[in-house]
């Protein structure tokens, strides 16, 4: 029985106990900080209650003590306030083409350190976990800490990830790797068996970091994030992300928007959705239509060196050739998202990756398109089907907060936290 199921069965009081701690910790996933009557008023138990579980988890070493409250106007002992351990540690290691980031950090999610390797050229995974384990190795010397030290650790790459056995189904950026491929061996044989270790897509691993947001304002929201030539999902209802028996729930790189499109994706279809807004086909279209806007200070650069970032800054500029790209990727976003909308129906829109740089002819292009579609025509101003927000923080910063709460809510699902 998985313990969200033992907290809605919970009749015996042994079954209550364990209700009770595992309401506790959920309120400290937050990294916020606590006083036993703040507990106590949030959940709705005694202070009695509340202390004997808060005295469970300090003798576990989970939860330490973070100091006596300020003073109230009206005096008086001062409160105990009580938070996560910043003594349990966690790594986020994340695999990209020629590049490994690897974040160390603790139950509070602060941050020790970040390790950054940009000159990865095997396409070998063992070579490439011998690299991460050697960069794991190196950060616990530094900060004198040990393997014992580790609580969890956050495998992130692209590709699909099966959450159930954490094996990779298929990556079609390293297809060299093979399929169903235990990627999580080398790490898990290096740390031992009391840490958890974790695989997960890396859409879903930065998706990740809203889930706790998302969690307090009960809300749909999808975070779409885009990189490398790939683009994926991570659908959140109610703090909660969805996956799907087959872990496929968010893979919408590979909705087929033109299926008339000449290209074969690596999935085996065509016209998927991450082969028509990526960098490649934008440069085949900036030539094919440079010769149309003579005008376009970005016509006379080298195009098979542009970026979606140059696009952007082209069109925020007013660039003609830009502008139409622009109009082209945002009209290839109106039609996945409004496919998008039609099953999940988000209240918010995250984009993450190369197109959170997207400029705000992008966002009007993609609101006027998607107003083409008859059940959102008669919307207007700022009554959008759905709220956009551009999320332009660091790779490694979001697959740090990422990591953080899927280890967290991992290692707080195990049973053995708390009995």
């Amino acid at each position: 029985m998985h313990l969200h199921e033992q907290s809605m069965a919970a009749t015996r009081p042994s079954d209550l106990k364990v209700n009770n701690r595992m309401q506790i910790l959920e309120l400290f996933k937050s990294g916020a900080v606590y006083s036993v009557a703040d507990l106590a008023a949030e959940i709705g138990i005694s202070r009695q209650t509340v202390m004997k579980a808060i005295q469970f988890f300090l003798e576990k070493g989970i939860i330490v003590s973070g100091g006596k409250a300020n003073s109230g106007s009206m005096g008086g002992k001062r409160a105990e306030l009580f938070t996560l351990s910043s003594q349990k540690y966690l790594f986020s290691v994340l695999i990209c083409p020629n590049a490994l980031y690897i974040s160390l950090f603790n139950y509070r999610c602060e941050t020790l350190e970040d390790y950054t390797r940009e000159d990865i050229v095997s396409r070998d995974v063992d070579a490439i976990m011998d690299d991460a384990i050697a960069a794991c190795e190196m950060l616990l010397r530094k900060h004198r800490l040990s393997r014992q030290d580790v609580r969890g650790v956050c495998l992130a790459t692209s590709g699909i990830v099966d959450r159930n056995t954490d094996r990779l189904r298929f990556n079609s950026l390293f297809p060299e790797w093979g399929k169903d491929v235990s990627i999580t061996e080398k790490l898990s044989a290096y740390f031992g068996k009391d840490v958890q270790v974790l695989a997960e897509n890396v859409s879903r691993v930065c998706g990740s970091a809203y889930a706790h947001s998302s969690r307090s304002e009960h809300c749909r929201l999808a975070a779409l994030f885009s990189r490398w030539g790939g683009l994926g999902a991570c659908l959140i209802e109610a703090g909660h992300i969805l996956h799907g028996k087959d872990t496929l729930i968010g893979e919408i790189g590979h909705m087929i928007v033109n299926p008339q499109d000449e290209e074969v994706c690596a999935c085996g279809s065509r016209g998927c959705f991450e082969r028509q807004i990526s960098v490649e086909r934008l440069r085949i279209l900036s030539k094919r239509w440079a010769g149309e806007t003579p005008e376009s200070g970005l016509a006379q650069t080298n195009l098979d060196a542009m970026t979606i970032r140059d696009m952007f800054r082209a069109s925020e500029a007013g660039d003609p050739l830009a502008r139409r790209l622009v109009r082209y990727a945002a009209g290839t976003f109106s039609v996945a998202l409004r496919n998008l909308s039609l099953v999940f129906n988000p209240d918010l829109v995250v984009i993450q990756g190369d197109y959170a740089y997207a400029d705000d002819y992008f966002r009007a292009c993609l609101y006027e398109q998607f107003r083409d579609f008859h059940y959102y025509e008669e919307r207007g101003g700022d009554d959008n089907p759905f709220a956009l927000q551009m999320d332009m923080r660091p790779i490694q910063e979001l697959t740090t907060l990422g990591g953080y709460t899927l280890l967290i809510d991992r290692l707080f699902s195990d049973e053995t936290t708390y009995s």
